[in-house]
């Protein structure tokens, strides 16, 4: 699971920073004590239905919230393989894969519009938090149904935009602040609704051929020991490409602002819990 992606369709240099960027954050993205890309990937693969003997691909698999959850549910007869533009989260991935013993699961560096596969090659197709911002979202809805199996399953997760009454980044309107600031909504995190909402998404799904599309909102929770933990947690994902256009000046008054309002708006007053939405995505190819 990926939120790399989080914005507009990234020009060419954007998309050499963000691999440069997630290069580096390979070796601790995702493995802090916070809570957040691990449920949502263990929910779509729930909502995928995957089953034992599958054969999964799963596009944007970073350090594999969806892919690990998918390599259980598949089984030693099944096959999992996960694509990510970034070479670090793949060699990362791999290695974890080896250590738990997982045969079932391979990854490679893959662009994830039109992956190199032949047609027909998986039974699902899962995407957590990165397709919804590739370019030219029809043809790659067409390009999943090719590599599907006739009676196939898509499945794809993506943040949902909150900016009614005010907009918030990661549940917090002092993110989403700092995010104004430095024009970071491009490449970072989301100005407008995921695959254009479910109004756009399911007549894409349908002109691609897809089947039994549905596009559902539910609540997902990022928690945290305390705002410290949860402020060291948005340096080891893509908001660390916001933090590093933020001048030294201006961090520290950013950061206090953050931790001030994490605290305040938390669910809990013993930790950290913050509502952020997340938007589902599944549909079927039919059977031949």
């Amino acid at each position: 699971m990926d939120d790399r992606l989080m914005g507009r369709p990234e020009t060419t240099d954007a998309r050499r920073e963000a691999q440069l960027v997630f290069d580096q954050l390979a070796p601790e993205y995702d493995r802090s004590d916070v809570e957040f890309f691990g449920p949502i990937g263990a929910r779509l693969v729930a909502h995928a239905e995957v089953t034992p003997g599958d054969a999964v691909l799963d596009v944007g698999c970073g350090r594999g919230a969806v892919l690990f959850p998918a390599a259980h549910a598949v089984g030693e007869g099944g096959k999992v393989t996960g694509i990510d533009l970034s070479r670090a989260m793949v060699e990362s991935v791999l290695a974890e894969a080896r250590d738990k013993g997982l045969q079932q699961v391979n990854a490679m560096v893959m662009e994830g519009a039109e992956p190199a596969f032949p047609p027909e090659s998986f039974d699902v197709i899962t995407g957590g938090m990165s397709v919804h911002m590739l370019a030219d979202i029809p043809r790659v809805f067409q390009a999943y149904h090719r590599l599907l199996r006739p009676g196939g399953r898509l499945a794809l997760s993506a943040p949902v935009t909150v900016d009614d009454p005010a907009p918030e980044v990661f549940g917090l309107r002092s993110i989403a602040r700092l995010c104004a600031a430095h024009n970071a909504g491009s490449g970072i995190y989301p100005y407008a609704e995921a695959f254009g909402g479910a109004r756009q998404a399911l007549p894409d799904l349908r002109a691609a051929g897809f089947t039994e599309a549905t596009a559902r909102e539910e609540p997902a929770f990022i928690t945290a020991d305390s705002p410290e933990s949860f402020l060291l947690w948005t340096w080891t994902h893509g908001m660390r490409r916001l933090w590093e256009r933020v001048s030294d000046r201006e961090r520290a008054a950013a950061e206090a602002d953050i931790k001030a309002e994490a605290r305040a708006r938390s669910k809990r007053t013993d930790r950290i819990v913050l509502p952020t939405p997340v938007m589902y995505v599944v549909a079927s190819r039919p059977d031949a």
